[in-house]
């Protein structure tokens, strides 16, 4: 991985405040998070809100009034015959949703099919994309907070301890001020963390896939 170098000059406030995002639905905050990871460990991109896919795609979210997302993505059987859509359009890769057909042996009790789509999840599901942190600090456990988190663990890498200091300097600024709340050295751990299991499996989407993960992913 070809982790991103933050400085005081590159981190803009596109890159640190994400208060714009407080008000969207879980799924789409878990979208952006996945985004921003990505740009830590070397994507190349921009900020979220800055590329224009994203933009247009936030302006959907804004007139929708029920926020559902609906999962796309191209399925092929093994015959090679394309499924369509009810509508009869082609699925096609939307975000970070993907289409996936089981076989379900009915004969199994409930607890084992709850195991059995565990384990799937956690091994060799062999999809570019991981399930929200469960393994996240806090009450109440929100997308959003994880958002707040990615920041500090930002303005970590530019010499920031969250110490006095740093809450005196920004004490106007609303968002970074709420950041007091937040144990800075247990996000950061926890941050670690994340990006730890996130670099893992990019590594497993190239290595399967035979690409760098950028060029599948962005």
């Amino acid at each position: 991985m070809n982790n991103k170098k933050w400085t005081m000059s590159s981190l803009t406030r596109d890159d640190w405040d994400f208060s714009c995002y407080k008000k969207l639905p879980s799924s789409a905050i878990s979208r952006i998070y996945l985004w921003e990871m990505d740009r830590d460990l070397g994507s190349g991109k921009g900020p979220f809100a800055k590329d224009p896919a994203n933009k247009k795609w936030l302006a959907s979210l804004s007139k929708e009034k029920t926020h559902t997302i609906l999962p796309n993505a191209p399925v092929v059987s093994s015959s090679g015959t394309s499924h369509k859509t009810r509508g009869g359009d082609a699925l096609a890769a939307s975000g970070s949703n993907t289409l996936h057909v089981f076989q379900v042996n009915w004969n199994c009790s409930q607890a084992e099919l709850v195991e059995a789509f565990s384990d799937w999840l956690e091994f060799g599901h062999g999809t570019p994309y991981v399930t929200f942190p469960t393994n996240t600090r806090g009450r109440p456990r929100q997308q959003y907070t994880m958002l707040e988190k990615l920041t500090i663990h930002r303005f970590h890498k530019v010499g920031y301890s969250g110490g006095p200091k740093f809450f005196r300097e920004n004490k106007k600024d609303a968002f970074r001020r709420n950041l007091k709340r937040i144990n800075w050295t247990l996000a950061q751990r926890e941050m670690n963390l994340h990006f730890k299991h996130r670099t893992k499996e990019l590594s497993r989407l190239s290595k399967a896939a035979g690409k760098n993960w950028k060029s599948l992913l962005y």
